[in-house]
């Protein structure tokens, strides 16, 4: 099997490719692979550079190594392909597909993750692409597009960066008419957020479907309800720790904002 380590170099903080790549070569060459080291160079790169090594018809393994964005991309391009296998070396802001198995810090070891063997993963069919862990529209999709510009910032990584990105979307008109359609079921209604997960979490660690499961074949879709501006924090601080869903239902004092489904298509439509 051939072993590609897709780059990333703008993925978090630092450039990767000054950091990492020297570090991908000792492992490679120590664990006695054949082994390539590619560097993204534009969006839609690490894609291109997947369906490449596919079309080539060997075993490959393919190694996000960004963030979710560049992993996302290299499922994109490698899941036509029966002989390709993704793996993730997470080093961008958020890194959320991984908390499906663990912490980031379980992935960083190359010699584990080049020893590892591969699990199958459902995956999501989205806007003529594909979505390996949630999609999401609404307040929350809002807030964790904001966050990263914070990060870079000093003193502003983790919750700090959060709290600014909430209290800057909170100043700015919330909430929009939405067409749910959950299988054959039809919901119209005022939404804050309409997700739609395959994973667990997403926006840097909003855990917005703790009971989800990358095997087992279901969405699980997560409605919130457009609300005041004085409940939300409340609601959103319950919702990114998980808090929102317990033992398989949503908790009694968020039941007449927040209703949960699951089903396997599911489509949102703007009405506004």
């Amino acid at each position: 099997m051939k072993h590609v380590f897709i780059v990333n170099p703008v993925s978090g903080k630092a450039d990767a490719s000054l950091y990492l790549v020297p570090r991908l070569i000792d492992a490679a060459a120590g664990a006695g692979v054949d082994y390539a080291v590619e560097l993204t160079q534009h969006a839609g790169h690490a894609a291109e550079i997947a369906r490449q090594y596919g079309d080539d018809g060997g075993p490959v393994r393919l190694y996000a190594c960004g963030g979710d964005g560049t992993l996302n991309e290299v499922f994109t391009g490698a899941y036509p392909y029966k002989n390709a296998e993704v793996a993730s070396v997470p080093c961008g802001s958020g890194n959320d597909f991984v908390r499906n198995f663990g912490a980031a810090e379980d992935f960083l070891s190359l010699a584990d993750n080049i020893a590892g063997t591969a699990v199958p993963v459902d995956l999501v069919a989205a806007n003529g692409g594909v979505s390996a862990a949630i999609c999401s529209v609404g307040l929350d999709s809002e807030v964790a597009y904001s966050i990263p510009k914070y990060r870079r910032l000093p003193l502003c990584g983790g919750q700090m960066a959060y709290n600014i990105s909430i209290v800057e979307r909170l100043l700015q008109p919330m909430g929009h008419r939405l067409r749910i359609t959950v299988d054959d079921d039809v919901l119209e209604g005022d939404y804050l957020i309409a997700t739609v997960c395959n994973g667990v979490a997403y926006g840097g660690g909003f855990r917005a479907a703790p009971m989800a499961d990358l095997q087992d074949g279901v969405l699980d879709v997560i409605m919130v309800k457009k609300m005041s501006r004085m409940r939300i924090a409340g609601v959103l601080s319950k919702y990114k720790n998980g808090l929102h869903y317990q033992n398989g239902r949503v908790v009694p004092e968020l039941s007449d904002v927040l209703e949960s489904r699951r089903a396997q298509k599911v489509l949102i439509e703007p009405m506004d």
